[in-house]
């Protein structure tokens, strides 16, 4: 096959950084058939497993359950010493890796989804051929480390104006290298069902038509804490169903499932990873989340409110205050104080017409086939070495 061949390099660190790159590996060659293949590749190779393990496994770990160790680290690494010795560290192994991988795959192009990458991506292809163009996407759309702006030999894609400001007025980043984008969604995401479509996966659920849907759910990890907010409901018994995903994290659905077991609440339904999940946010009237961009993006072009549970300090604290600013959500830590604005916002149809209104005003737009499109026309330029 001829034309473009273009990688996809991500890391298996939560839902954020996966979701895009598959949408945009599979988006370009659905609008470009025959003239492009995309590969999905993982940026840590199987026998990098001190980097997997600190920088994956690390992840889940810290960010559900040892937050400060993960913020006390990510406040660490936005300074050049740390920044210059992490890759170093990661490079030595993983830039032959990726040199080869491009070598290999004869790639033309390469799209960066994860900013430890892109120092060592940035290595890899100046090994092979320093032509080849790399776009690094930036996939925190608000609040973003320090890493995504430190190499400059980069196209880079952000999804905010405020973004777009920080990377030059911050950090230094060419302004004339910035590209400002919606945020990417899946075509799924991007979509809503019909009403018919709707009713019917109700009724796969066995929910009831017109009983209202809450929905906890935190990406593929799972969200911090859902047990207690489950056993908060379970005590309230509201006259509505509770939807709750739980993602990888088993310990987080044995839990949920022993609530449910001991209160023999008919009105909840637990479950794990799911592939559904556009179906399960469709038919929800609110939802209970974290701060990731991602399902909260998902969320509010699904056209519903949002409660914060939680959130990762610094990372996506800008997240949170979009949406709270504009009056489609809520931040609220205690779980029996959840479950109270809850219940009165879904049996209160003024109030929630109100916030569906204001959702419904910053609705994400779909930036999938315009990063497609611009990707597809970067041409092969000289290296500008920083």
């Amino acid at each position: 096959m001829t034309g473009e061949r273009i990688a996809f390099l991500y890391l298996d660190t939560g839902y954020g950084h996966v979701s895009p790159a598959r949408a945009l590996a599979g988006a370009m060659e659905e609008r470009y058939p025959g003239n492009v293949q995309s590969f999905l590749k993982k940026g840590f190779s199987e026998h990098m497993r001190y980097s997997r393990f600190f920088f994956e496994d690390g992840y889940r770990l810290t960010s559900n359950a040892f937050e400060s160790a993960y913020v006390t680290f990510y406040r660490f690494t936005q300074c050049a010493p740390s920044i210059e010795f992490g890759n170093y560290l990661i490079s030595l192994q993983g830039v032959s890796y990726l040199a080869k991988f491009l070598r290999t795959e004869r790639i033309t192009k390469v799209v960066c989804l994860h900013e430890v990458l892109i120092l060592m991506t940035r290595n890899a292809i100046n090994r092979v051929d320093p032509a080849i163009p790399l776009i690094t996407i930036v996939t925190d759309p608000f609040t973003a480390h320090a890493l995504w702006f430190y190499e400059k030999n980069t196209d880079l894609v952000v999804f905010s104006r405020k973004l777009r400001d920080e990377a030059v007025n911050r950090w230094g980043f060419p302004a004339d290298r910035i590209y400002h984008f919606p945020f990417i969604l899946s075509r799924e995401n991007s979509t809503r069902p019909t009403a018919e479509e709707s009713a019917l996966f109700r009724k796969r659920l066995g929910i009831p038509e017109g009983k209202k849907v809450l929905l906890i759910a935190g990406g593929g990890e799972g969200l911090k804490g859902a047990d207690k907010i489950v056993s908060c409901f379970a005590k309230a018994s509201p006259d509505m169903f509770l939807l709750v995903v739980c993602g990888r994290d088993l310990r987080l659905k044995r839990r949920a499932e022993k609530i449910v077991h001991d209160t023999a609440a008919a009105n909840i339904m637990v479950f794990g990873f799911v592939d559904f999940m556009h179906n399960l946010l469709n038919i929800a009237d609110c939802v209970i989340t974290k701060g990731g961009a991602s399902l909260l993006m998902e969320t509010l072009a699904a056209g519903k409110p949002v409660i914060f549970s939680t959130f990762i300090r610094g990372q996506e604290l800008g997240n949170v205050l979009y949406t709270v600013y504009n009056g489609a959500g809520w931040l609220i830590r205690k779980p029996e104080l959840i479950i109270q604005k809850a219940v009165s916002l879904l049996g209160n149809p003024e109030a929630l017409e109100q916030v569906q209104k204001n959702v419904e005003r910053i609705r994400p737009i779909n930036g999938l086939d315009d990063i497609a499109e611009f990707i597809y026309n970067r041409p092969r330029t000289e290296s500008r070495i920083r």
